[in-house]
Order: C-alpha cells, then structure tokens, then sequence
C-alpha cells in the first residue's frame, strides 16, 4: 500500500486522482492522501496535474526529525541577493548569467561566485541594505513552516552560497536558530571584490550540516534539507529528506519531495499526524 499526498485542497481533483488510482481517499486539514496498491509514475501524475503530489515515506520517521536546513536564494527568499545587487548598481546581466549557469550546475560554485564579487568591487554595502528593504520577499510558506517547527522544537538554520549580511538579517528577522553564508571584504563601506575565508559551495554546505549534527548530538536522518540549486545536491543527499522548492531540474530529480505549485508551508503536510 502507498500514500500519495497531494498538497492541495482541491476535492474534485482529490476525487478523480483516487478514482484513477483505484485507492481510498482520506481528506486532512490541509491536503489530501491516496492510500492505493495500485502502481503508478509519480512523474507522469506530476506532468498531468498542476498540483503537487508526493509519496509519503512510511520508513522515514517524521517525529525524529529535529533540524530544517534551508538554502537562502530563490528557497526561503524569492530572490538571488547577489544578483539583485548587481541589478541596483547596473551590472545585472554579466552578474545573473554567471549565477544562472552556477544554479544549474554548469560551472565551478566557487570560481563563479568569486567572479560575481569581483564585478562588484567599488559597490556601496548601502547597497545591501535596499535590497534587503526593498526587494527580499519571503517565499510563500516560509514563515509559517519556520514557526511550525519552533512549534514542535525542530531547529533551524539557513545555510547560502550568498552573501552573510543577508542571511544574518533573515535569522534575526525569523527567529532562525543559526545560519552560514560567504564573507566579503568590505573597505570604507565598498566591496574590494575579494572574498573573506572559504566560499559556502556544495561541500561546505554538507559539511555545515554534519557540524550542526554534531552539535545538537543528532543523526544525519533527523535533518530536513531544503534547496533549489546544484549547489544544495550535497547536503540534501546526506539529510534524512530532502525538498526540493520550485528548484533546478538537476534538484528534482535528486531528492524525496518536490514541491513546484504550492508553498513552502507544503512540508507540514507530512506532520500531519506527527504528535
């Protein structure tokens, strides 16, 4: 017998879903499950139906979990901070190439991300703060899941391959147990174009994940890993589950739940009877 969740309050599609998958509908708060033995591809159902539809892993205990990871940009943010700062200083496109190509796995995280900062040198750390103030949305659900969890004492932290001014302001603004991003070199309130200490790639971000295992004594399979990018492949293969939010296509493939019409709050759907 597998569950097929469908993050979605939507009966009629709820009813005709059950009805093709010959399985027992059952209606929660929020979603709906398909309880079926009939086989079905996931994948197929995805392309057919604009609603997001995940198997629940029976194996997976979602009442250990006791840490959420997040990336930052276009995860728990609608934005790339370094590309919109790019944007307030007229160097959006040499900029938002490079981070296109980096998100998608196409070139080197480390070297892209040192080139992006060395097209920025001379740029004002105003800046940040405009972006930050005027142009960085939460993506829908964020808030809500964040608090969920505080709700049932799971941690959180945000870990980015952007830039630190923004992710320590999201941790205070969100109340988020901690969090890591990349440095930079700041001389008179101007970027000098170098980066401060090791860039926050792929192995940095895995790496986080096991030093925050190891300080909150916790396994790898209580950790949630949410992503976008190529660059969060490392640390969602090591998480107990991993999400992947309106991500890269390289992401979805890689990865136990995918997420791509509904909010980020979608992940308090498999808590649905965790007590």
């Amino acid at each position: 017998m597998k569950t097929l969740i469908m993050h979605s309050q939507d009966l009629l599609m709820a009813k005709e879903l059950s009805a093709a998958l010959k399985g027992d509908l059952e209606q929660r708060t929020r979603h709906f499950r398909i309880h079926t033995n009939n086989k079905f591809n996931i994948n197929q159902l995805r392309l057919t139906h604009k609603v997001d539809l995940n198997l629940l892993n029976e194996e997976f205990n979602f009442s250990k979990v006791r840490l959420l990871v997040s990336d930052m940009d276009s995860t728990l943010i609608t934005i790339e901070t370094i590309d919109e700062i790019a944007k307030a200083t007229g160097m959006s496109n040499e900029v938002a190439s490079i981070t296109k190509q980096a998100m998608l796995g196409n070139l080197d995280f480390t070297e892209s991300f040192k080139k992006r900062v060395s097209i920025l040198k001379g740029v004002n750390t105003a800046t940040f703060e405009t972006v930050y103030n005027n142009h960085l949305k939460l993506n829908p659900g964020a808030l809500k899941l964040i608090n969920f969890f505080k709700s049932i004492q799971v941690k959180s932290a945000v870990v980015s391959g952007g830039l630190s001014y923004f992710a320590e302001r999201l941790h205070r603004q969100l109340g988020i147990d901690t969090f890591r991003a990349n440095n930079v070199e700041i001389s008179n309130n101007h970027l000098t174009g170098k980066v401060l200490g090791k860039v926050i790639d792929a192995s940095e971000k895995a790496n986080y994940v096991n030093e925050l295992c190891n300080l909150y004594h916790l396994e790898r399979n209580q950790v949630i890993a949410i992503g976008d990018g190529a660059n969060d492949l490392k640390m969602m293969k090591i998480a107990g589950l991993s999400v992947a939010y309106h991500a890269k296509p390289i992401v979805q493939k890689n990865c136990d739940i995918v997420i791509n019409h509904s909010g980020l709050d979608s992940v308090i759907d498999f808590f649905d009877n965790v007590s």
